[in-house]
């Protein structure tokens, strides 16, 4: 069979709502990020996106008034995936039973809201006519759920492009940098007869899997891990870019797929720098120099600092240095180890004694998964405290 010519605009994870490190710019960042997307979208026929359209399960209000503000006027049809943030896809299988036997998806939230409203077509465990070219939606799923997956997939129409917000085994990305519940085995996508597979979830641009599978990444940066990095030993040495972000444009036509990267510009400064440290004073004239080159208006600037202790330099201390920057923070990762108590005096230890009291050896996880609140990264800690909770019951 011969498709009709068409284009799909695919974005994915825009999380809109995110406030990273508290910040109300970074949240209007997310914001302007989808609507440089979605501009994108006014030439094509369709836009598709594979899921976390919102942080949170329960977005605040703002968060979905500037998503209609943002597409109201694109005059296209918009598909929408449910990801991981957008439901709970095992509390929705709880209520709702299998998935073969019912319509299987985020419902009674916000996307089947706006699905209602008429704004999006949500898109789970079903199909809709893109102008000729079918696209079967596919919600976010644990991998515990692999089996019954795979079965959902056979529902897909022939040559159909697939949309599904999963990590597939293989896979190398920045984030999520390892395997999580959301990545599936390769082996699900076997005997399924699709076009092509436009996929979220992983946060890296254009990367691509041999199944077929094209990810739009997300389209601001996630944590310090995406960050332009550099290291300083003496000076400083530029060891990584920024992480590209941006949308695919799907070229459909016969029975082919061309896929197109369009890049969306950076939004502001975003530096990680790994000070490589001996002592106090080497500390300093590392601040002094990083002050110097990264102080800029509205940058995000993680400062790690290895190799040293505080030497009497408090974090806050390291921050206030900077006085163009949006936000600064300034952490230790190798001082060498010591009871926390011996930092805070005597409330410090009554608190840090209660903590090992109640939760034992979870004490050290919850420190852990503190630090990854902090870096904004709320999915990494909530990776580790799952961890922890599974190594416990086995």
């Amino acid at each position: 069979m011969t498709l009709a010519p068409v284009k799909i605009l695919h974005i994915s994870d825009a999380h809109l709502g995110r406030a990273q490190y508290q910040l109300q710019a970074r949240e209007e960042d997310y914001y302007r990020a989808l609507e440089d997307a979605v501009r994108l979208g006014r030439g094509a026929d369709a836009v598709l996106i594979t899921g976390d359209l919102f942080d949170s399960r329960r977005p605040p209000v703002r968060s979905v008034v500037r998503f209609v503000e943002a597409v109201r006027e694109i005059g296209v049809p918009i598909y929408v995936v449910g990801g991981n943030h957008d439901f709970s896809y095992v509390r929705y299988r709880a209520e709702a039973g299998d998935c073969q036997a019912q319509r299987c998806g985020p419902h009674d939230t916000v996307l089947s809201l706006l699905d209602r409203l008429g704004v999006i077509r949500l898109l789970c465990w079903e199909a809709a006519d893109a102008g000729g070219v079918h696209v079967f939606g596919a919600c976010a799923t644990p991998r515990a759920y692999a089996g019954e997956y795979k079965r959902a997939l056979q529902k897909a129409p022939p040559n159909c492009v697939l949309a599904i917000h999963q990590a597939i085994e293989g896979v190398r990305a920045r984030y999520p940098a390892e395997a999580d519940e959301y990545t599936m085995p390769a082996e699900v996508f076997r005997g399924v007869r699709y076009l092509h597979i436009a996929a979220g979830h992983v946060h890296d641009h254009m990367l691509t899997h041999p199944v077929g599978a094209v990810w739009a990444g997300s389209l601001e940066l996630w944590d310090a891990g995406e960050f332009e990095t550099w290291n300083y030993a003496g000076r400083f040495e530029r060891v990584q870019s920024a992480a590209q972000k941006g949308a695919v444009l799907l070229d459909i036509a016969g029975r082919g797929v061309s896929v197109k990267s369009i890049p969306l510009p950076a939004r502001r400064p975003m530096y990680r720098l790994r000070l490589f440290v001996r002592d106090r004073e080497d500390l300093l004239r590392a601040i002094d120099e990083s002050v110097r080159a990264f102080d800029r208006d509205g940058a995000v600037i993680r400062i790690e600092i290895w190799g040293a202790p505080d030497g009497g330099v408090r974090a806050g201390q390291i921050a206030s240095a900077f006085s163009r920057a949006l936000y600064v923070d300034a952490v230790y990762k190798s001082a060498p180890r010591r009871e926390p108590g011996a930092r805070g005096g005597a409330a410090y230890e009554e608190l840090w004694r209660l903590v090992r009291e109640r939760l034992g050896g979870y004490a050290e996880t919850v420190i852990k998964a503190m630090e990854l609140l902090r870096d904004g990264n709320r999915e990494g800690a909530y990776r580790l405290i799952m961890r922890a909770l599974y190594e416990q019951r086995a």
